[in-house]
C-alpha cells in the first residue's frame, strides 16, 4: 500500500514495510469499515493526549503526554493485532469489540486529567484494564474456533492478570505522585515485554502481514491528522496574521514531509516480507518499533499548533525540542526498524540516520530564528531524503 513504482522490477514499499506478498497463512485482506470505525474512536484519545503537549510551559506537560501516549498506543496495538489474527465480521465480535471501545472512550475522557486528580487517575487506569479485558474476551471467543490461538490466549490472560496488579494497585493503593506513576510505568514495561517473553505462542498464531502493515499505516495517518488539526487551529486562533500564515505553510510542509517519509521508500531486500510472516522476532521489532515512530509524530504534532499560534515570537526550548526531537525520533526509529530487515548498509537506513542527525543539529539555533524556519528546515530535509530514497536503483 502507498507505494511508488520504479522502472525497476518491483514497486517500492513504505519505509517500514517489506515488499508485498502473501505470507504462509495469509489470504488477501483489507481493513474493514468496522476497523476504520474502531480507529475513529482512538482519534479522540490520541487528540486528548497530544493536546497536553502544548497545554503548559516547560517539559512537564510533554513528558506527561508522552507517558500517556504509551498505554493508549498499546491499547490500539492490542485491538489491531487481535483483529489481524482472528477477526470475523459477525455480531458477537462486533458487540465485544464495541464494549471494549467504551473503555477506550474512558481513556479519552480521563487522559486530560491524569496527574491532576485521583478520580482521573483511577478512571484512566480502570479504563485501560477494561480495554484489555475486551481483547481477552475476543481472544477467548475466537480460540474456541481456532485452537492455534489457545497458547496466545493463555499468555495474554497471564499478562493481563499481572498488569491488573500494577495498574489497579497503583491507582487504588498508592498515593498520587511519583510512587503511583512509577508503579504504572512498571506495569507498562511488563505489558510491552509480554510479546517478547511469549515468542513461541506468538509464532503459532496466524496473522496477515499486508493487513497489519495497512493498519499501522492507518494509525500513522491518525497521528499525523493531529498535526494538521493543530496548525489549522493555530491559524484560526492567530486570525491568520502574516507570521502565522508563513508558519502554517511551513507546518503543512512538515506534515507532508513526514507522510512522504513514512509511506515512500526505495526497495528492500527480497524475501523480507516472508520473514515478517514467519519470524516472531521481526514481527516484534516491527510492532514495538512503531512506538517511537508514532510517539515522535505525536510529540511533534502536538507542538505544531503552539508554534503557529506563537508565530510572532521566538520558539521556547520546549516547543523546539518537541518539533525537532519528535522528527528526529521518528527518523531514527524508522531507520532502525527497516535495518532489521535490510541491514544498516541500506540506502534508506543511512539516509534516515543522517537526516535525523541533521534535524537534531538544528536545535541550538531554534530559539534565534523565526518559528517558520524551524518547521521549514526539517520539512526540506525530509523532502531531500525522500527524493534520494526513491531514486531508481
Amino acid at each position: 500500500m502507498h507505494e511508488v513504482s520504479h522502472p525497476a522490477r518491483h514497486p517500492s514499499p513504505s519505509p517500514l514495510s517489506p515488499p508485498p506478498g502473501p505470507g504462509p497463512d495469509e489470504a488477501e485482506r483489507r481493513a474493514t469499515w468496522f476497523e476504520l470505525f474502531c480507529d475513529l474512536v482512538f482519534v479522540a484519545a490520541v487528540g486528548q493526549t497530544t493536546h497536553r503537549v502544548g497545554a503548559g510551559s516547560g517539559l512537564g506537560p510533554v513528558a506527561a503526554a508522552a507517558a500517556l501516549f504509551v498505554p493508549l498506543w498499546w491499547t490500539w496495538v492490542m485491538y489491531a493485532v487481535r483483529a489481524n489474527r482472528a477477526d470475523r465480521d459477525v455480531t458477537s465480535h462486533r458487540l465485544l469489540t464495541m464494549a471494549g471501545l467504551v473503555a477506550v472512550c474512558g481513556l479519552a475522557v480521563f487522559a486530560g486529567g491524569v496527574g491532576t486528580s485521583d478520580g482521573a487517575d483511577t478512571g484512566f487506569a480502570l479504563s485501560y484494564l477494561g480495554a484489555r479485558l475486551g481483547v481477552l474476551a475476543l481472544y477467548a471467543l475466537e480460540s474456541r474456533r481456532d485452537h492455534r490461538l489457545v497458547p496466545l490466549l493463555r499468555a495474554f490472560a497471564a499478562g493481563s492478570a499481572l498488569s491488573a496488579l500494577f495498574w489497579a494497585g497503583g491507582a487504588l493503593l498508592a498515593p498520587a505522585g511519583a510512587l503511583r506513576y512509577g508503579i504504572w510505568a512498571g506495569g507498562m514495561a511488563l505489558d510491552l515485554a509480554v510479546p517478547l517473553l511469549t515468542r513461541r505462542q506468538v509464532a503459532r498464531a496466524p496473522h496477515h502481514t499486508d493487513h497489519l502493515r495497512e493498519h499501522f499505516g492507518l494509525f500513522t495517518i491518525i497521528v499525523l491528522g493531529e498535526s494538521v488539526l493543530g496548525f489549522t487551529n493555530g491559524l484560526v486562533q492567530a486570525r491568520t496574521s502574516g507570521p502565522a500564515l508563513a508558519t502554517g505553510a511551513a507546518a503543512f510542509a512538515l506534515c507532508a514531509g513526514l507522510w512522504w517519509s513514512y509511506f515512500t521508500a526505495s526497495g528492500t531486500r527480497p524475501g523480507a516480507h516472508a520473514q515478517l510472516a514467519e519470524d516472531p522476532r521481526l514481527l516484534n521489532i516491527y510492532v514495538l518499533g512503531h512506538l517511537p515512530v508514532q510517539l515522535g509524530l505525536a510529540v511533534a504534532g502536538g507542538a505544531v499548533g503552539t508554534v503557529v499560534l506563537g508565530a510572532g515570537h521566538r520558539l521556547t526550548t520546549g516547543s523546539a525540542l518537541c518539533v525537532l526531537g519528535g522528527v528526529a525520533l521518528f527518523l531514527l526509529a524508522t531507520a532502525l526498524v527497516r535495518a532489521a530487515f535490510t541491514g544498516v548498509r541500506d540506502l534508506v537506513v543511512r539516509s534516515r540516520l543522517v537526516t535525523a542527525v541533521l534535524v537534531a543539529a538544528l536545535l541550538p539555533f531554534a530559539g534565534h530564528v523565526p518559528p517558520w524556519t524551524v518547521l521549514a528546515a526539517p520539512a526540506l530535509l525530509l523532502a531531500l531524503a525522500a527524493t534520494a530514497e526513491t531514486r531508481p536503483s
